[in-house]
């Protein structure tokens, strides 16, 4: 009979979460990953395998808790116009402040593996697509409503709107200043108009 686990499994994936989004998935090696997790190399292997896997239970966990609270409103199964306003407030919000600097996991992930790892590229692209998704279904019961314009499709909207979600993680980065986040979001909403 193999020994209990002696350590809370989620607490460890949020701790590799984190790592993850501070320094990326190359720039956290398997020795500080095991630190920041409080495991030993034994247990990390028991519990989890490969450093890939930890990813992928990483980016469920982000995804899970709505990229730290800002998806929240866009996957309200009555979403519409006001929570896609709400979502983008909540992201300015959230990339003006301290977090910001970090940007987004998953877009992060995706430009530092996706390219050579056709696994994690899997695993990230299903990421953006639950938030694509997320906004046609928000932009469909807007148009339906009558609260958002028909001049395009909800997916054409969608798309438009995630790229230019995922643009305001990585303009955070570069720490613009908050004004300039609120211009992004603000000319972005107009297609809704």
């Amino acid at each position: 009979m193999g020994r209990a686990r002696e350590f809370d499994e989620q607490q460890a994936i949020d701790k590799a979460m984190r790592l993850f989004w501070r320094k990326g998935y190359d720039a956290a090696p398997l020795p500080d990953l095991l630190r920041e997790m409080d495991l030993s190399r034994s247990s990390f292997y028991n519990a989890f395998g490969q450093k890939r896997r930890v990813l992928a239970e990483a980016v469920r966990r982000y995804m899970e808790h709505g990229m730290d609270g800002v998806l929240l409103p866009l996957f309200d199964p009555e979403a519409g116009r006001a929570q896609i306003e709400e979502t983008f407030r909540r992201m300015v919000e959230h990339t003006a402040g301290d977090k910001g600097r970090f940007g987004c996991l998953v877009n992060n992930c995706m430009t530092e593996v996706a390219a050579r790892d056709s696994e994690a590229r899997k695993l990230l692209a299903a990421a953006r697509a639950q938030v694509e998704d997320g906004f046609v279904r928000a932009v469909e019961r807007g148009q339906a409503q009558g609260t958002i314009a028909r001049n395009e499709s909800p997916r054409s909207i969608g798309r438009f709107l995630l790229n230019t979600f995922s643009g305001l993680n990585v303009a955070s980065k570069g720490r613009p200043g908050r004004a300039v986040l609120e211009d992004i979001a603000r000319v972005a909403l107009r297609i809704l108009d």
